[in-house]
């Protein structure tokens, strides 16, 4: 699910606080017509499922003009991208051969965190192996999602080193025939901290200089023709990092936001991209010649960050000019969540600590994974008031569904998409309403600051997700973890003395050896 048009008003909103900041390019040793490469990938098999053997290791890379030792994933900067479809199945056999915990989580996708799907409470303890099943529900939505390290404590830096990767549910364009056979690229966006010691720094302070690349490439070109159409998939996978993209005399038509098709035309001169935000735009080419892609200076805020303007990429139109592809055909539509009902409103604080610039909050309280904060009843739809007292953004994002941005700073936002993440304006609110409807929201997840400087500071929270006959018990357990345990259905059986009722369609149990 997702939101669209109303990202027009939302950067609005944002470009009184992002304008100024500090970014810094780094020379990349390689040819002058260095073309994009897209990421290695794996996709599925006869059967829908993709195999995907995923080693997370510290390794010697190159990042701009120097080699760095740095943790990734099958010893590349640029991780592989995962393809898959609605229906089908991600199996991933993760060996953690680094020498610190880590686990992953399927950032964006509507599937399971029971057993051994999308379960951030598994850890990888170094030197292990552990397996993922990740299955899609049949109307899972066509998109680009992430996959990443999500152990509370470490996250920002194995994500800034490279435990971060792309995922391409595919199916996009199938509303739109007419744009079949269009050239689509996957853009994975990222920022990789400078150091003195040849090593991922050992302490990650945003807006340091970085080198910002593009599938792991320093300011690569990409080729176009004149008149052609592109679909470009756009990653920001950095792990706090804001990105504001433009393509020098370009607008962009936006299709997809966070993996959730637009209702209706949203064209953008420019993109305001928070960490962890994905947008699938439509890009012509321009009369032939040489167009910079181009960042804008970000602030976050007095309290926050700045980067610096740079140059990311040049657009190259080269060639016989072809005849452009547009949307003729009409767009999907989905539930407007502003004019359905809700079964209960409530307020979320995100809050800076006053003493302790490391300490971030919500609503007075720091992450403890032992605690449930929320308990939430399957079918309901309910709306959520996210303040931000501070002097800097913070960006929310929850696991299993996704949301529709309703206001900001309480003034009505038209319907476009879903989203998965959007930021909360500085000393301001985002309004949102989640819709907890579909099985896979059954369990136990997280909702929190996507900024992963503020996560691991605290700045997340732990939600369960129950059928109304579990409501009270499940309320009673909060302070014990809940209902659901480590999300393992036998925890459940033991704490309710009921089997969960779930589809094994969607319900992954963990192996026997494990």
């Amino acid at each position: 699910m997702k939101l669209g048009k109303s990202s027009r008003w939302i950067a609005a909103m944002a470009v009184a606080v992002l304008i100024c900041g500090n970014v810094v390019g780094s020379m990349w040793p390689a040819p002058k017509e260095e073309g994009l490469k897209p990421p290695p990938e794996f996709v599925p098999d006869a059967s829908g499922t993709t195999h995907v053997p995923l080693m997370a290791a510290e390794s010697e890379i190159q990042v701009g003009d120097a080699s760095y030792r740095s943790l990734v994933f099958n010893g590349q900067y640029d991780a592989p991208l995962i393809r898959t479809r609605p229906g089908g199945v991600i199996a991933v056999d993760f060996d953690n051969r680094m020498d610190e915990i880590t686990n992953l989580h399927f950032h964006g996708m509507q599937v399971s965190a029971l057993e051994a799907g999308d379960n951030i409470f598994r850890i990888a303890q170094p030197h292990t192996r552990m397996n993922y099943t990740i299955k899609l529900p049949p109307n899972h939505s066509p998109g680009v999602y992430w996959y990443h390290s999500h152990f509370h404590g470490a996250v920002q830096r194995q994500v800034s080193g490279g435990i971060a990767g792309p995922i391409l549910v595919e199916g996009m364009l199938d509303p739109f025939p007419e744009l079949r056979g269009i050239k689509e690229q996957v853009l994975v966006m990222r920022n990789f901290q400078k150091t003195h010691t040849g090593k991922l720094a050992s302490r990650i302070i945003t807006g340091a200089p970085s080198i910002r690349t593009i599938n792991g490439q320093f300011q690569p070109e990409i080729r176009i023709s004149p008149g052609e159409t592109q679909l470009w998939h756009l990653l920001n996978v950095a792990a706090n990092q804001y990105f504001r993209l433009k393509i020098h005399g370009q607008d962009v038509q936006v299709i997809s936001r966070d993996g959730n098709s637009v209702v209706k035309e949203d064209r953008e001169g420019e993109l305001l991209m928070g960490p962890s935000a994905r947008v699938s735009v439509l890009v012509v080419g321009p009369e032939p010649g040489r167009y910079p892609i181009e960042l804008g200076k970000v602030n976050t805020g007095p309290a926050g960050d700045a980067y610096d303007g740079a140059r990311l990429a040049t657009m190259v139109s080269v060639g016989e000019r072809v005849t452009t592809k547009r949307i003729t055909s009409p767009y999907p539509q989905y539930a407007d969540l502003s004019k359905q009902p809700v079964a209960r409103k409530r307020r979320y604080v995100f809050q800076d600590s006053a003493t302790d610039p490391n300490t971030f909050m919500i609503n007075g309280r720091r992450f403890d994974g032992t605690r449930v904060d929320t308990t939430v009843k399957l079918g309901d739809v309910e709306e959520w008031r996210l303040e931000n007292p501070t002097q800097e953004l913070h960006q929310f994002h929850i696991h299993q569904t996704d949301f529709q941005v309703v206001a900001i700073n309480d003034k009505p936002v038209p319907f476009t998409s879903y989203r998965d993440n959007t930021f909360i304006p500085a000393t301001g609110s985002i309004t949102v309403r989640i819709p907890f409807i579909e099985e896979v929201t059954l369990g136990k997840f997280v909702y929190h600051c996507h900024v992963l400087e503020h996560e691991d500071g605290g700045m997340m929270q732990v939600i369960q997700v129950v059928r109304p006959k579990d409501y009270e018990q499940a309320v009673t357990l909060e302070p014990l973890g809940g209902i659901y345990g480590d999300n393992e259905t036998c925890t459940y059986l033991q704490k309710t003395g009921n089997e969960l009722q779930i589809s094994p369609a969607l319900l992954s149990p963990l192996p026997k050896a494990l």
